[in-house]
């Protein structure tokens, strides 16, 4: 159960124990240019940035908490698993400071970042539709508990299955299952993530019949809440195209949807790395996240897009097309100005973060964010029962 009062929530922190303190550092770089959204996931400080990793592009790459991006631990710590039934830890409050000559005031946006699908090269230039990997088909072997597929993916991969006839004995239909990373093509295959975690996977006992296929899932089930937005790793020489076309699945299960508007990315100097390339201060940009067609309230996943009008990227650029959960956001109103946040008192109160959540923060800036500024958080986080 959650807290059902004060009194259950102050007994379950100071007499369970059950309470973290969570905190982070980043330090701007490069310089933030004015009115535009940054991943802190890609700077430097704590934890370790990222570079989007990946064994090859368009493949779903899942992050979490304890695994990070498979290379990585890139997410904020905030104390492993504790959900058992419907107990899932709580935000109680949130601080931050941001030391900077310029760019004030800030926004900064807590999000749980579910995964990402990798571009790089011709991904990146081209101007083709480029068609991204949820599914893979794939074979167990009994006698190792072993499932082997084509596509490599991450550890802790949250994943369901189907079959064209009978699962391997050991699996069922309609049920969350988490990877077990073995090889670049090979897992075993844990019940919860917990048990994915200590390494205790399930006994497959015969190889099934038919064609078996595995579907990645978001963390948050079907992907509610989550949104969708292209980050820069490794800026494009020259170039800024417009998102033409695209199609993803929604949280009931409709394929085929199409990101709204006509999303512009920014030009090489307004598309360097950790930027958002979709915000800023022009015709054609958003916030930091693209627009979701009416109706719709998260992304399952995304199946393609394409990046063909405007002017194409050229170069060696990497970018990452992240899929997120926003949790909360809290306003830098000035230079060395600490803000907080009380998380049990305010509504929405106490936002839930899931077993595995690999959190960070995105920041607007608006004006120009000086170079090697710092940013230092802090989320105070309670679970009950």
């Amino acid at each position: 159960m959650g807290f059902t009062s004060q009194d259950q929530l102050i007994n379950d922190i100071t007499v369970l124990g059950q309470y973290l303190k969570a905190t982070a550092s980043k330090i701007t770089s490069p310089a933030h240019t004015a009115g535009g959204w940054n991943s802190t996931f890609g700077m430097n400080g704590y934890p370790n940035p990222t570079t989007y990793p990946a064994a090859a592009d368009l493949v779903w790459h899942a992050c979490t908490e304890q695994g990070g991006d498979g290379t990585t631990i890139l997410g904020i710590q905030h104390g492993g698993n504790v959900e058992v039934g419907a107990v899932t830890k709580a935000g109680l409050s949130v601080s931050a400071l941001a030391v900077a000559a310029a760019g004030a005031p800030w926004q900064l946006k807590l999000v749980d970042l579910e995964g990402y699908y990798r571009l790089a090269t011709t991904n990146v230039t081209g101007t083709g539709s480029r068609v991204l990997i949820n599914t893979n088909t794939f074979t167990a072997n009994a006698g190792t508990d072993v499932i082997t597929y084509t596509n490599d993916f991450t550890t802790f991969t949250k994943v369901r299955f189907t079959t064209t006839g009978t699962l391997p004995a050991g699996l069922a239909l309609n049920t969350d299952y988490y990877l077990i990373r073995t090889g670049a093509t090979t897992a075993t295959v844990a019940a919860s993530l917990s048990l994915a975690v200590a390494g205790t996977f399930i006994d497959i006992t015969d190889a099934g019949t038919g064609t078996h296929t595995l579907t990645i899932q978001m963390r948050n089930p079907n992907g509610v809440g989550c949104e969708a937005a292209f980050v820069v790793q490794t800026a494009p020489a020259t170039g800024g195209p417009n998102l033409t076309a695209s199609s993803y699945t929604n949280t009931a299960g409709t394929a085929g949807r199409a990101f709204q508007g006509s999303p512009t990315n920014g030009a090489a100097a307004d598309a360097y790395a950790t930027r958002i390339t979709h915000s800023g201060n022009a015709a054609g940009r958003y916030g930091p996240f693209l627009p979701k067609q009416g109706g719709d309230t998260g992304i399952r996943s995304i199946e393609s897009f394409t990046w063909s009008a405007g002017t194409a990227y050229t170069g060696s650029g990497v970018v990452a097309l992240c899929v997120m959960r926003p949790i909360l956001d809290i306003m830098l109103p000035a230079t060395g100005a600490l803000s907080e946040r009380d998380l049990v008192n305010q509504i929405m109160s106490m936002p839930k973060i899931l077993d595995g959540a690999c959190l960070g923060w995105l920041m607007f800036s608006t004006g120009a964010t000086t170079n090697n500024s710092p940013l230092t958080t802090t989320l105070d986080f309670a679970w009950g029962g």
